[in-house]
């Protein structure tokens, strides 16, 4: 009924593992995780190395708990197809969650080089090499985040952050003011703010403000 339902009404289809595969998606979108886990595991059955309802299981495990399971779903998955391109992006997530930076970054890279268009994996890309103080680096993939993403307060953040740390706090304080606008409670973005206008000796009492708001 899910599968014949994206046709319209009147529609008839086949009960195959594509009909399965909807129904996990929507059981997914549903947070009933267990039910939709279930789904794809029949349909798995009938298509046996479909990517895409492994990188969804994946998620489901991932989402679950069970990471264990979900990187092993997520190399079946690349076994299957090797430049799938949400499977890279989701084995990198999970080695980022286990404190694996270098490893998550080279997934990260493999996923930007199939699909420079992903904005999720330009900022985690970004994000990492940040935090390994990697700041020249890091901006293209920040520039092009905030191109795919302008509404995203994290990316000028982040460049605050560069900005700062390379002593530049006039550029910093212009790139935290526009996080600001976009989330008034990022309390990174408010105390760098105000660092940034402390350093430059500029509106003293606007920067205690600001501090103050963080807190």
């Amino acid at each position: 009924l899910d599968h014949a339902a994206f046709f319209g009404a009147g529609a008839l289809v086949s009960f195959d593992a594509l009909s399965l595969n909807i129904s996990g998606d929507r059981l997914y979108h549903l947070n009933h995780y267990d039910l939709a886990i279930k789904e794809y595991k029949e349909g798995l059955k009938m298509k046996p190395g479909d990517s895409n309802m492994l990188n969804s299981l994946g998620v489901c495990f991932a989402i679950s708990g069970e990471l264990k399971k979900a990187k092993n779903v997520f190399n079946s998955a690349l076994k299957s197809t090797p430049d799938e391109l949400m499977s890279i992006y989701n084995t990198g997530l999970l080695l980022q969650i286990e404190g694996e930076s270098d490893k998550a970054m080279d997934y990260f890279k493999k996923a930007h080089n199939i699909d420079n268009s992903v904005f999720e994996v330009e900022l985690l890309l970004a994000y990492l090499l940040f935090k390994k103080q990697e700041y020249r680096k890091a901006m293209p993939y920040l520039n092009a985040a905030a191109q795919l993403n302008p509404a995203s307060g994290l990316v000028f953040r982040i460049r605050g952050e560069i900005l700062l740390a390379e002593h530049d706090p006039e550029n910093a304080g212009y790139q935290f003011n526009k996080a600001i606008k976009l989330n008034p409670s990022d309390a990174v973005s408010l105390s760098g703010y105000a660092r940034c206008l402390e350093l430059m000796d500029k509106n003293l009492l606007i920067a205690m403000l600001f501090a103050q708001k963080k807190c």
